[in-house]
């Protein structure tokens, strides 16, 4: 069975308590809600001759939904695998196809029916979240094609996971299926590791010195304490009076402890940063292999984060917590054993409590851990607040809103007050009872010892070495006890950084492309459609054709779906249906670079970088010379304004730069698409942000650049497409109209009615189309 959503076993076992052949059923998809509308997982089904509907929950997949919580505290092993649950049915039905006539998706703003037409009624078998449409558009276009006995091609067909199978919470983003609770981490720092493969030396003698460092730091309070008092002070001891020889062997021992303690901080001061910067390079150039899709489904801020704060996490993990962590762990070790060595008994009650304390403490840090991610949230909470009111200080000043975005930061500010003032308090009321618990110990282990001293079953200089190691102890427990936050987050952060390596471009080049030095500019729409979201069609089945070297002008209203066309063209996405021809070759078949090459776009969304203009308009074409950057910014208008700058083509722009106007940046981006020499070039709202003197200029321009291309336009003004050879008009995503602007006007369509709509605008504010 090919499935959209794999059949548990526990609905498997149902539906063969129904006489039903596993092996029979064609295709299974999953709805989140019965006909009724009722929250039940629905599973839909079908052979060749029957339609199956079952509606119920998973016992332990209800219980996981309702206490997904539990995965905070660490609770994965109270969920039992899929296998182990038991299914219990609420509705179940069959269809037969002989009755089917037809099986459609209903959809609504939020959430959409799986509909069948079966002779003069329609009814609902399922109902769905909106997101879930994609899947069930398909699923219905099989069962149709099952009913009339069609050929079914499932070549492009994926199993579709959108939940765990362990733990059956969603993945946070559907196209990469890692659910952030099941995670291996230990896998995610083998990989991580994998990345210091070439310091392999380095790596070596890091641990080298850390570890012998840690014996160094053991032996130290050996050497002031049990043999100091017992060999040196003692009268019968083995170097009785040997003062200096002691002293000089604890310097010594401190001395080669330090050096080596430098020596490991020097190979990590090199390795560490070097990896880091690795890290960081490979990242930013992984997203720019990656498609636009992936960045406008993400936050610029969480990708910002991925490469500085979380590479920055990662680099501060491998300075303090692993070379602290490897020395706490022979501190630990060593400290045991030179223990046992000197009193067994004793050892063995002063490590029990120990043990005892780190249950406690890791109790405490357990809830600490709990408030912190609270505070975490809260932080990005006021964050986002105060980045929201900085980047929009002009519409606050503009509505005097200022004491409004004081309070409203104010009450973030005050929930992020509240839960610091929280685990202060706890610190406070906590850490201080915890040590004074652990000076009780070594109290009691005094006394112990003196009793043990008098009893002559054990030596001065030995408990005071006990006494010494017991202290030493908590430090590296203490450490051991709040790694593990530093660990996960060093871990989440890996991994988010590794998501954007694993990631595949959506936009994927054929294997053997078509490589098209230079095109003719012919371009044919076949029956194109396009959603963004699943469930959301932006275009429905648009078909058209542009001639090479001909203007084509494409109009409509905000949100019909030009930009998108053009977007298509450029293929910055790929389309949903049909297909996209240049040159009489598929889109999908060209090489992605010739047809960057060929095709220039000026946006309406200008997008200048930090650097000089002459920068700025070579962005397109590296190698042009500086007479061909004067040339294309004279042909965009530009120059004009160009060189009455400070610096003239030298001028920096951006960030600590000259700001320009709107019109100055379009003429700019205008000029960058010039320079590149484009055999079909892309006009969207070019002269949005110009004024009609300097719109006039363009449209001269653009009148040259004609020449030998092809042009697609989109423009506000209608009046300026009155020259393109051909026009065509978007209505939600539809083709409704084409032709000249005469034969449009003429037809008195969507196409007049938008012009009598501009013309009529344009007079009420005292302008007609001859202004």
């Amino acid at each position: 069975m090919k499935y959209f959503d794999k059949i548990p076993s526990s609905v498997e076992n149902e539906l063969v308590k129904r006489g039903i052949i596993i092996e029979d059923l064609l295709y299974c998809v999953k709805a989140d809600m019965n006909g009724e509308g009722c929250y039940y997982d629905c599973y839909i089904t079908f052979t060749k001759e029957t339609l199956h509907i079952i509606s119920g929950y998973e016992t332990y997949g209800r219980m996981m939904n309702r206490n997904s919580k539990l995965h905070l505290l660490g609770a994965r092993k109270s969920y039992k695998p899929m296998d182990s649950m038991t299914y219990e049915v609420k509705d179940y039905a069959e269809i037969p196809m002989s009755k089917i006539e037809n099986i459609y998706l209903d959809r609504h703003q939020n959430t959409a029916r799986l509909m069948v037409a079966e002779g003069d009624k329609e009814y609902a078998i399922a109902r769905l979240s909106i997101g879930y449409s994609d899947k069930f558009e398909k699923f219905a276009e099989r069962v149709n094609l099952t009913h009339k006995d069609e050929e079914i091609n499932d070549t492009l067909l994926d199993e579709v996971k959108t939940h765990c199978p362990t733990c059956g919470e969603p993945f946070p983003d559907p196209n990469r299926p890692i659910c952030p609770y099941c995670m291996d981490r230990h896998s995610v720092f083998r990989r991580l590791m994998g990345m210091f493969g070439e310091f392999r030396l380095a790596m070596f003698g890091i641990l080298f010195c850390i570890a012998l460092s840690g014996v160094f730091t053991v032996m130290s309070p050996y050497f002031g304490t049990k043999l100091l008092y017992d060999d040196v002070l003692a009268k019968n001891g083995k170097y009785f009076g040997q003062i200096l020889f002691v002293v000089l062997l604890m310097a010594g021992v401190s001395l080669i402890g330090r050096v080596l303690n430098i020596c490991s901080s020097l190979i990590l001061a090199y390795v560490i940063p070097t990896v880091t910067h690795k890290l960081r390079c490979k990242i930013f150039s992984a997203m720019q292999t990656l498609s636009l899709p992936f960045f406008t489904s993400k936050q610029t801020g969480s990708l910002m984060t991925r490469v500085d704060n979380d590479s920055e996490n990662i680099y501060w993990f491998f300075v303090d917590i692993v070379p602290y962590g490897l020395m706490n762990f022979a501190k630990i070790v060593g400290i045991a054993v030179v223990m046992f060595m000197l009193s067994p008994v004793l050892s063995s009650g002063i490590l029990l409590i120990i043990v005892v304390i780190q249950v406690v403490q890791s109790k405490f840090y357990g809830n600490q851990r709990k408030l912190y991610r609270k505070l975490n949230v809260a932080t990005r909470a006021s964050t986002a607040v105060l980045s929201d009111a900085m980047n929009g200080q002009r519409v606050v000043k503009a509505f005097a809103k200022e004491d409004q975005e004081i309070k409203r930061y104010g009450a973030k500010n005050n929930e992020m007050f509240t839960i610091d003032t929280m685990i202060n308090q706890r610190i406070a009321n906590s850490v201080p009872a915890i040590w004074m618990f652990c000076r009780l110990i070594s109290n009691v282990l005094g006394i112990l010892g003196a009793i043990l001293i008098l009893k002559g079953q054990l030596a001065l200089g030995a408990l005071t070495a006990l006494l010494s190691y017991t202290d030493m102890t908590y430090e590296p427990i203490s450490f051991f006890t709040w790694i593990g936050d530093r660990w996960a987050k060093c871990m989440d952060a890996a991994s988010r950084m590794f998501e954007i390596l694993d990631s595949t471009p959506s936009i994927k080049e054929k294997e053997n492309p078509v490589h098209i030095e230079k095109m003719k500019g012919d371009i044919e729409l076949k029956n194109v459609s396009f959603e963004y979201e699943a469930g959301r069609p932006i275009l429905k089945d648009v078909s058209f054709q542009i001639k090479a070297g001909h203007m084509f002008g494409i109009v409509g209203k905000t949100g019909a779906g030009k930009s998108t066309i053009i977007n298509l063209m450029a293929r910055l996405y790929d389309v949903t249906g049909g297909e996209i021809l240049i040159d009489g070759v598929k889109l999908k078949d060209i090489a992605i670079k010739d047809l960057r090459k060929n095709i220039g776009i000026v946006s309406q969304e200008t997008y200048l970088f930090m650097g000089t203009i002459e920068e700025n308009i070579k962005y397109a074409r590296e190698d042009a010379t500086m007479e061909e950057v004067i040339e294309a910014a004279k042909a965009a208008h530009a120059h004009e304004f160009i060189v009455k700058l400070p610096e003239g083509y030298n001028t920096k722009i951006g960030s600590g730069g000259v700001t320009l106007s709107g019109g100055e940046r379009q003429r700019l981006s205008i000029a960058r698409a010039i320079i590149q020499k484009p055999n079909i070039l892309i006009l969207d709202e070019a002269t949005a942000s110009m004024d009609t003197r300097t719109e006039r200029k363009i449209q001269t321009a653009i009148d040259e650049l004609k020449k030998g291309r092809t042009i697609i336009s989109i423009a506000h003004r209608l009046s300026t497409l009155r020259d393109a050879d051909m026009l065509c008009v978007i209505e939600n995503g539809e083709l409704k109209e084409m032709g000249t602007h005469d034969e449009l006007i003429h037809k008195k369509g969507k196409y007049y009615e938008l012009y009598q709509l501009q013309a009529d605008a344009l007079k009420f504010i005292g302008f007609d189309e001859a202004s």
